[in-house]
């Protein structure tokens, strides 16, 4: 065999031993929502696919400007997570925007926002009035059913453009089946700055002109023996090859 030929086939089973490696996933949210302490009367949830009035929705910290409970940003993705069934990261992206309140986050003063799995869908869940038959207020929901964040699943925010989450933990979660609710909670319960922040995301539904700026990204990662696959490889074309110099 020459030595063409053999980087070929050791291409092709390398090819073979790490699929899809090289390419990753994207995942654009189904719906997006935000519920708020400013939200009076029964409408606690708001921001839907119908609603072209809420471009931007808010996160902010607890009991910002003195009203009870926070606002919170509840994303959903509808996707068969079960497929991914090798090792993977999964990365959430989101367009940080102006709030509208000025008590945006800045250099000066950055926001911690984390991202949180959740024990229960809040859109059934919660009540409003879209959902009449919710067994659980806005606030209830907030202190009781979103889960705390993992280590690595919380951003500085200190200004505009797109940001990243590490959602690796709650998309695991979701794919081995050990939680069968697919949101994300984005919240400043993590912030100790002690300040106020009412700071603003893209709503991804907005009219249908914002589509795209919230998503998940999977991309797989190899397993060590597919790493030793690789150096071997390599390690016998360059012998071979320096065997016919």
């Amino acid at each position: 065999m020459g030595i063409k030929s053999l980087i070929i086939t050791t291409s092709i089973a390398l090819g073979l031993a790490m699929p899809g490696l090289a390419a990753a996933t994207t995942i654009d949210v189904t719906e997006d929502v935000m519920t708020s302490s400013f939200f009076q009367g029964t409408n606690t949830v708001r921001g839907y696919a119908a609603e072209s009035n809420r471009p931007v929705m808010r996160v902010s910290t607890d009991d910002a400007f003195g009203l009870t409970g926070a606002e919170t940003i509840y994303l959903n993705f509808e996707d068969d997570f079960s497929s991914y069934t090798t090792p993977f990261t999964a990365t959430l992206t989101m367009q940080s925007v102006d709030g509208g309140f000025n008590a945006n986050a800045d250099n000066t003063n950055p926001f911690l926002v984390s991202t949180h799995a959740v024990n229960a869908n809040p859109f059934t869940s919660i009540t409003d009035d879209t959902n009449p038959t919710g067994t659980i207020s806005w606030l209830d929901f907030y202190n009781n059913n979103i889960l705390a964040a993992d280590a690595a699943g919380s951003s500085m925010i200190n200004g505009f453009g797109a940001v990243t989450f590490d959602v690796t933990s709650i998309v695991r979660s979701w794919a081995d089946g050990s939680n069968t609710n697919q949101f994300i909670a984005l919240t400043g319960k993590n912030d100790t700055s002690g300040l106020d922040f009412l700071h603003g995301f893209q709503n991804n539904n907005n009219g249908g002109t914002a589509l795209g700026t919230t998503f998940l990204t999977i991309s797989a990662v190899p397993e060590p023996e597919t790493y030793g696959m690789l150096l071997a490889g390599i390690t016998i074309i360059g012998a071979i090859g320096r065997r016919r110099k």
